[in-house]
């Protein structure tokens, strides 16, 4: 399975357990049987994708609200919400190059939310970018 159908799992895992806090591991095995993942490297993936961001939830909505200008955290919906906690773990705390964590992230948007949303998240990960550039320059 690409890294891309693995995040579109992570996507849709992340989505459940924000809507209805269920048994996160349950779940997440429920998917490597139903994927018939086979892989270690595709099962931790996915494993330590979810766990680590359930894991850094409070920080990752911190870090998103210091970037949303006009918006409240609250305000977003919930694909929103998911699809932008998975990119600010993967800029922020995996350090993943932020060409692919956008990328990514933007692709998962267009199979699941509306048109505008790409343009909508993009604008918000520009912003995290050139913070982190700044931060990073000092």
């Amino acid at each position: 399975m690409t890294r891309r159908k693995i995040r579109e799992e992570i996507f849709k895992l992340l989505f459940e357990y924000e809507l209805i806090n269920n048994d996160i591991e349950k779940r997440i095995n429920d998917v490597i049987t139903e994927e018939n993942l086979k892989k270690d490297e595709e099962i931790d993936f996915l494993r330590s994708y979810v766990t680590d961001i359930i894991a850094n939830e409070d920080i990752l909505i911190g870090r998103i609200k210091d970037v949303l200008e006009g918006w409240t955290y609250e305000r977003l919906g919930t694909i929103e919400k998911v699809l932008l906690k998975i990119s600010f773990y993967e800029i922020t705390i995996k350090k993943i190059g932020y060409e692919i964590a956008i990328n990514e992230v933007l692709e998962i948007s267009k199979k699941y939310s509306y048109n505008d949303t790409k343009d909508f998240l993009n604008g918000i990960l520009a912003k995290l970018v050139r913070d982190q550039k700044a931060l990073e320059s000092v």
